[in-house]
């Protein structure tokens, strides 16, 4: 029998393979439907001030109870006291719960996990937001492997950091939290099957979900302009070329504009209004969203 996850990995991903795409499709489901109706427990409890696992204020703490809810900071939780959780919760449940967290407050903008934005390095690279907390969480292959030559770290692992109001509160190098069976078993199956089988979270929709190849048509035809350009989850910048021996007129670029403020819809939206010119259009996270805080250097957007 397989012992170690990994072996179990090479089960699974045998299995998934010897199914049908249909057959897939209906375990996706039935996991979208169960991970709704725990979606509707925790919000129910967090609407009332509540931790809807241990059923207890989401501002209580008590060492004999780790849960996960302790990553909002209630009074005495300290850092020393992350490895508890860790031991008791997966990393996949971890993230699942702060990515519903930060939803509470702003959809997506508060969840960044574009590749794009961290080092380029990582199996994971993830920052979530909420209120004045951060939570980062990193796994390189090392980690994931687990380091041979480290007493101490020879497990797989990823590493963890948080702010409170900025200021540091845990770094990334202070603890090496274990992955669990579950982590390592859905790990091993996107890593094998990548065509196959995507991590999602649904009602913990990041930057990823909104801001790829699939979506991007859409944002620009369907955006809508941010009251608040400092909050905007998107930013989207406009190039147009004048065609050969034709020039761009300054007052139809002004009637587009002054269109888009009227309408309430991104000037990129109606670029394809201007005469005489080839546009293109360059979609990026916006302002408003929570940058990525990766291990070992920050990719600062422009």
């Amino acid at each position: 029998m397989a012992s170690s996850p990994f072996e179990k990995a090479d089960l699974l991903v045998e299995k998934l393979t010897g199914m049908t795409a249909d057959e897939r499709h209906q375990i996706s489901l039935q996991n979208i439907r169960s991970t709704s109706e725990e979606h509707g427990q925790f919000s129910a409890a967090f609407a009332r001030g509540d931790c809807y696992i241990c059923e207890h204020p989401l501002s209580s703490f008590s060492k004999t109870r780790p849960c996960l809810h302790w990553f909002l900071k209630p009074k005495g939780f300290k850092k020393h006291d992350i490895p508890a959780i860790a031991e008791h919760f997966g990393f996949f449940q971890i993230q699942t719960y702060l990515r519903w967290v930060a939803n509470t407050e702003a959809f997506a903008k508060n969840i960044n996990d574009l590749a794009e934005e961290g080092t380029g390095t990582k199996l994971i690279e993830l920052t979530v937001r909420f209120r004045n907390l951060e939570w980062s969480f990193s796994c390189a292959e090392s980690d994931y492997r687990g380091h041979q030559t480290s007493q101490h770290a020879k497990h797989p692992h990823y590493h963890f950091q948080m702010r409170l109001d900025q200021s540091p509160f845990a770094n990334f190098s202070d603890f090496h939290l274990p992955l669990h069976e579950d982590d390592i078993l859905s790990m091993e199956a996107k890593l094998r099957l990548p065509e196959v089988v995507k991590h999602k979270f649904p009602h913990g929709e990041g930057m990823s979900d909104v801001l790829n190849e699939d979506t991007v048509a859409a944002l620009v035809t369907q955006g809508t302009a941010a009251e608040n350009e400092e909050e905007a989850s998107l930013e989207l910048d406009t190039i147009a070329m004048a065609e050969e021996g034709a020039t761009i007129s300054g007052d139809d670029l002004y009637e587009i504009i002054q269109e888009a403020k009227a309408k309430g819809v991104t000037v990129a939206s109606l670029m394809h209004k201007l005469k005489n010119a080839k546009t293109r259009v360059f979609v990026t996270p916006g302002p408003g969203v929570v940058e990525q805080a990766p291990r070992k250097g920050r990719k600062h957007r422009r």
